[in-house]
């Protein structure tokens, strides 16, 4: 980003070629748009340029406090360029200390009444996670249920939740929706090694009163962050 930003205000001064990766990185912020020079090295957005960069400072920003401050309560996940690293690491930590197999393990995922701001401490198994967004339902603070959006409010913030490390004999989807969980709100896309979309990380499953067939026709999905 440094490199091209100082090779663009030359090239506006007349000091160096305007090349047409210049002129269309210019065009880009014309339109408040993020570079193809940025995006090609960049994690999946598709935010605007000005809200990526506020993003991008979040993300910095979270993973410095992780370093120079030690182990946070609760991880943001969008923060992470691959979440799904992310994932399999915590499960390794939980498989060494209980000498389980990583294989033989899945995540159940917990709901917490709370959100990032009121997440005190890290729980003694597992991990919390925060910042996803539920598209298409909201979640029933009450109810402990996933429920109808709201009348124009087709995304909302969703609470922490606490990643348990169970055994992968042990059924999730009684009474849950697998809910897919996505870096942007895009699907597109493939990986030849799953078959999920590069976008995919993983399915959580939530309490419903509902069955899933209902959910999947309303395109229910927690993202990793919203396209503004």
């Amino acid at each position: 980003m440094k490199h091209t930003l100082d090779q663009l205000d030359k090239a506006i001064a007349g000091t160096v070629v305007m090349s047409s990766a210049l002129e269309a990185m210019a065009s880009k912020f014309l339109d408040d748009r993020v570079p193809a020079q940025w995006e090609a090295v960049a994690y999946p957005s598709l935010k605007p340029l000005g809200s990526w960069v506020a993003d991008l400072l979040e993300r910095a920003k979270f993973l410095a406090a992780w370093l120079y401050e030690g182990t946070p309560a609760t991880y943001w996940v969008p923060s992470f360029f691959f979440p799904q690293g992310f994932m399999t690491a915590a499960l390794q930590t939980y498989a060494r200390s209980t000498q389980t197999p990583i294989d033989a393990l899945q995540f159940r995922a917990c709901v917490r009444e709370f959100f990032a701001e009121g997440c005190k401490e890290a729980p003694e198994v597992g991990v919390n996670v925060h910042g996803l967004f539920l598209q298409g339902a909201r979640w029933d603070m009450n109810k402990k249920v996933i429920e109808d959006s709201k009348p124009k409010e087709p995304i909302e913030k969703f609470p922490v939740v606490q990643l348990v490390p169970v055994p992968i004999t042990e059924n999730l989807e009684a009474g849950c929706y697998s809910c897919p969980f996505y870096k942007t709100s895009t699907r597109r896309g493939e990986l030849s090694t799953t078959g999920h979309s590069t976008n995919f990380v993983m399915y959580l499953h939530v309490p419903s009163e509902r069955p899933s067939d209902y959910w999947v026709r309303r395109g229910a999905a927690l993202l990793a962050m919203t396209d503004d």
